[in-house]
């Protein structure tokens, strides 16, 4: 009867200390290195060259798409 109780006390404890075990959230947290830092700053620098173009295009566009969007309205008003 004894076996009985131990192998389901046993898994049961297996089972807590996995789960206590997953709960907990200290895992080694690493600071950026030096080289990070510099290809991470490289990046934002050269998404940000490459957004520039594309936004100053856009708004081009939209300035484009609304001068048209007069013109119709006042060729519609005549």
């Amino acid at each position: 009867m004894k076996r009985v109780m131990i192998y389901p006390a046993m898994v049961l404890l297996v089972f807590g200390i996995n789960l206590s075990a997953c709960s907990k959230d200290e895992g080694p947290k690493s600071e950026k290195g030096k080289i990070e830092k510099m290809t991470d700053h490289a990046a934002d620098v050269v998404v940000e060259k490459i957004r520039t173009p594309i936004d100053k295009a856009r708004s081009v566009q939209e300035m484009e798409e609304e001068r048209m969007r007069g013109l119709d309205e006042a060729l519609k008003e005549q």
